[in-house]
């Protein structure tokens, strides 16, 4: 099965600069949450809900672009439909909308090879990452669903539904993720829940992969690993220390490295260009969807097609090197811009990197650098007493020139709506951090600013300070507005 073919480049050819104006619109990480898609949507300038549902430019007479910065599918039922919306809009407007492949986007090609085996004592599929959940495995997981370990019902539960339940709920972090998918079929279908089986869900997911007209398949082959558009970078998760220049081959494997191994991929020249790393990541993309296609189920040494966009999925079989999963976010918190990453950037005309994949909380988290501006957008975890753990928050993100506005509301339902300056500014608190350990988050429309601290772990603490409270904890931004 053949690639769509590419429609477009994805950064300006050599000795060409490109400049058109118009806003560019940034909605991330929606994960099959359709409420949550939906409120974005109506947050935006860039983009609307025409009269039948579907996605649209919403100024008509302007020059406006759209980018979906991954993760479309796993934890709502909604994966089909924006999935299915995303892609529609994405071939409407080839060059005026971009795509992201985002770690819950990549790892469903890992399934036309798991689910094509019954045997049960099978390794664990996913290399063991920092702060990973308890790993359980899928012997342990099939005797809890049948009640014992003896072998007759063991193999009463080994079934395809109960596999991809423990697929989807012990190593995609994707809890629910089956039953969410019979509610979607139904609801598309007409149907009561009920009436939809589970072999009819097992296939939808295999069908998404397997199938040239596959719903996750035609939004991979819609997508980018890097978008730069005027400036500013988009990234699923991040730029990582040792990613700058990297580029993966297909020849890499999914699992753990072993101790004393070596990162695969190749480097490029000295002298690179920023344009240049950025279209080989997406040759790289296309690369792997074929390798993919050629291999979909097990080779003899428990290989497949694909392994090189599994690793992306994967900070230990990437080294930390990749622009899928790895982030300046750790646990809920920022750490401190790397400065040779953001000289790299800079050199390269980058003036901000747009974001999302790590939770950040209940509105966009800025960081400023010294030349660099860093804007995390992955609300998923902005309301943890939410059932769906995200609750009225939402955020619309624009980039207008050299101006980023930031409009949306708090889990509390408080609203903000701001812009941001140039980097050359000083005098913007958005993005600062505080002598007593605070980062500032949002300006809110009574003029009072939304701040965050973390504990070093999970825990993160908000408050709400004024402006002057705050220049008190940001004496050098105070003497300096004084000056």
């Amino acid at each position: 099965l053949a690639l769509r073919p590419r429609r477009h480049a994805f950064a300006a050819p050599r000795g060409r600069v490109m400049v058109e104006e118009g806003l560019i619109g940034f909605i991330t990480d929606c994960e099959g949450h359709f409420d949550y898609w939906k409120k974005c949507v109506e947050l935006s300038r860039v983009v609307s809900f025409d009269d039948a549902g579907a996605l649209q430019f919403a100024r008509q007479d302007a020059t406006d672009r759209f980018v979906f910065g991954g993760d479309a599918f796993d934890k709502g039922s909604g994966d089909i439909r924006i999935a299915t919306e995303l892609v529609r809009f994405k071939r409407r407007f080839p060059e005026r909308v971009w795509l992201l492949a985002g770690n819950r986007d990549l790892n469903k090609l890992r399934l036309s090879a798991e689910l094509s085996e019954d045997a049960v004592d099978v390794p664990q599929p996913v290399p063991v990452y920092p702060r990973a959940p308890p790993q359980v495995a899928l012997s342990k997981f099939l005797a809890d669903r049948a009640g014992g370990q003896d072998a007759v019902n063991l193999a009463t539960a080994n079934t395809r539904a109960n596999r991809l339940r423990w697929i989807l709920d012990h190593t995609m972090t994707a809890g629910g993720a089956f039953e969410l998918r019979r509610r979607e079929l139904a609801a598309l279908s007409g149907a009561e829940a009920e009436a939809v089986g589970d072999e009819e869900v097992v296939q939808s997911f295999l069908d998404s992969v397997l199938k040239e007209d596959g719903f996750v398949w035609n939004y991979l082959s819609e997508c980018n690993f890097l978008v730069l558009l005027d400036g500013t970078l988009f990234v699923h998760g991040g730029v990582p220390r040792s990613a700058p220049g990297w580029v993966p081959t297909t020849d890499m494997r999914y699992r753990a490295p072993e101790e004393g191994a070596t990162c695969g991929g190749s480097v490029l020249p000295e002298g690179h260009r920023l344009t240049d790393w950025v279209n080989a990541m997406n040759a790289f993309l296309r690369d792997g969807l074929r390798d993919f296609r050629g291999q979909m189920t097990w080779r003899d040494d428990r290989s497949r097609g694909g392994e090189s966009l599994l690793c992306m999925t994967s900070s230990p079989a990437c080294f930390q090197r990749s622009v899928v999963v790895e982030s300046m976010l750790q646990g809920g918190m920022p750490v401190d811009p790397i400065p040779e990453v953001e000289a790299y950037l800079a050199r390269g005309g980058v003036k901000r990197v747009l974001c999302g994949h790590k939770p950040c909380g209940d509105s966009p988290f800025v960081v400023k650098g010294e030349h660099v501006e860093y804007v995390h957008c992955d609300t998923t975890y902005s309301d943890a007493a939410a059932k769906d753990k995200r609750g009225i928050a939402a955020a619309a993100v624009e980039v207008a020139g050299d101006k980023l506005h930031l409009r949306g509301t708090l889990s509390d339902g408080r609203s903000y709506d701001f812009a941001l300056p140039s980097q050359s500014s000083s005098e913007e608190l958005v993005g600062r951090r505080t002598t007593d350990g605070w980062w500032v988050k949002a300006l809110l429309t009574d003029g009072s600013y939304h701040v965050a601290s973390g504990d070093g772990g999970r825990k993160v603490s908000y408050a709400t300070r004024s402006r002057a409270e705050l220049l008190e904890t940001l004496p050098a931004l105070k003497r300096a507005m004084v000056a």
